[in-house]
């Protein structure tokens, strides 16, 4: 691997980090409904609190910006691929792009190195990497939100479906993709696996406090309040 190549690969991850790091929550908040979000609701500025705090509209911007940000950087780095402008060293796996825009997110460098639990950025490094992982995620996210309307809980069912789907596919995915339609039913890497495992057990510690509401009854819910 060239010295340029490794520093390519070096500003990829910084600028992954600082994309990562824009807490579209904070900025859109303020800038449409003149609220900061992190004074309201949970004080989260992820997906659930923007919808709480500034609206669906606002909110599901709010998410599709999240989730843009945690793929963004993989999709330039396939594009220069494709074109043969550059191409990615092999010791950088392309899901460390990815983990660098969810670390942003995580540990903002704009709020002091605090910010959401990520669930959203991750959803796009594993939509971008391995889609039917993402798909039966939001299958299960939607399930067991319509039926418990705990935003936690579905993110918890979410992320635990893309640790077995992933491993899954890992043990009887298709190993050589000759084909795009082979792609979707593709068998991860065994690092990619792994750092997928880790992921995961990052989201599901990030949502401990949520646990705790949980047990003692005083969590957020989507659900109607009796008049």
């Amino acid at each position: 691997m060239q010295a340029l190549d490794i520093v390519i690969s070096i500003v990829f991850l910084i600028l992954s980090y600082i994309i990562g790091s824009i807490p579209f929550g904070v900025i859109l908040g303020k800038w449409i409904c003149k609220k900061d979000i992190r004074e309201y609701g949970s004080k989260n500025i992820g997906t659930t609190n923007a919808i709480r705090v500034l609206g669906k509209k606002v909110g599901y911007l709010v998410f599709f910006c999240d989730v843009l940000k945690g793929a963004l950087i993989m999709m330039i780095v396939k594009l220069l691929e494709q074109t043969k402008i550059w191409v990615n060293p092999k010791e950088f796996d392309i899901f460390f792009y990815g983990a660098a825009a969810i670390l942003g997110h995580s540990f903002s460098i704009f709020l002091n190195f605090k910010g959401g639990k990520a669930v959203a950025t991750s959803l796009g490094v594993v939509l971008f990497l391995t889609p039917i992982p993402a798909i039966a995620c939001l299958i299960i996210f939607t399930i067991v939100f319509l039926t418990t309307k705990y935003v936690s809980l579905a993110s918890t069912g979410a992320t635990i479906t893309v640790i077995l789907t992933t491993w899954l596919l890992f043990a009887f995915g298709v190993k050589e993709v000759t084909s795009f339609g082979l792609y979707f039913i593709a068998s991860p890497s065994l690092i990619l696996s792994v750092l997928y495992t880790i992921l995961a057990l990052l989201i599901l510690v990030k949502h401990f406090k949520n646990y705790r509401r949980l047990l003692n009854g005083t969590e957020n819910s989507f659900k109607k309040k009796k008049a």
